[in-house]
């Protein structure tokens, strides 16, 4: 048992310390931006993002990535006979092409293209009724561009631009305002 945990802590700790990583985590602050539904009315908590390189080239490299998010609405604040909350969960899994600049090694810009899910669940009471049943989720195609800046081998910071454009759906007008949504996010991230 011993020489088995030995093996894995030492496993993790190459894979922790290793020059060439391809996994890396991010921590970031979203920001919902512009004249739509989601940049109106919610406001960031947070969000919680992970790459893997799958092709690691000198100029491109390209992997998977995975962003999950947390946005509030709080209606309570505005008016007491409606005091309910909305919460969106936003799931973004993509692809991903980031650029190594041959000049500044610790500047990595990239783009990447995906399929968002945004997942709205509500708690609280409209007018006296219990709306925490009231459940939507709604999905569009996703499109990002960042930047990242190596502070260390490991430890990055980072800035991005998430837009997405959500499919329509019955009873909501097809209006910018009801299916753009725009996120910014800043953030930190670890190379693992």
């Amino acid at each position: 048992m011993k020489k088995t945990l030995f093996i894995l802590l030492l496993n993790l700790n190459f894979a922790l310390f290793s020059q060439e990583s391809k996994l890396s985590i991010e921590l970031n602050y979203p920001i919902p931006a512009d004249n739509n539904f989601i940049g109106k009315n919610y406001t960031g908590i947070v969000d919680i993002g992970g790459k893997y390189k799958i092709i690691d080239k000198n100029i491109l490299d390209f992997g998977i990535a995975l962003n999950a998010g947390l946005l509030k609405y709080n209606n309570s604040k505005i008016n007491s006979s409606q005091n309910y909350k909305i919460y969106a969960y936003p799931i973004q899994p993509k692809i991903f092409c980031e650029f190594n600049i041959k000049n500044i090694k610790r500047l990595h810009p990239y783009t990447s293209l995906g399929y968002s899910f945004i997942i709205f669940k509500a708690t609280g009471t409209n007018n006296g009724f219990d709306i925490s049943d009231l459940n939507d989720t709604q999905a569009g195609i996703n499109l990002n561009f960042g930047l990242s800046y190596d502070i260390t081998s490991k430890l990055f910071v980072n800035g991005q631009f998430d837009f997405t454009k959500l499919q329509e759906e019955n009873g909501i007008p097809n209006t910018t305002f009801n299916t753009n949504v725009n996120l910014v996010k800043f953030g930190i991230g670890l190379r693992l």
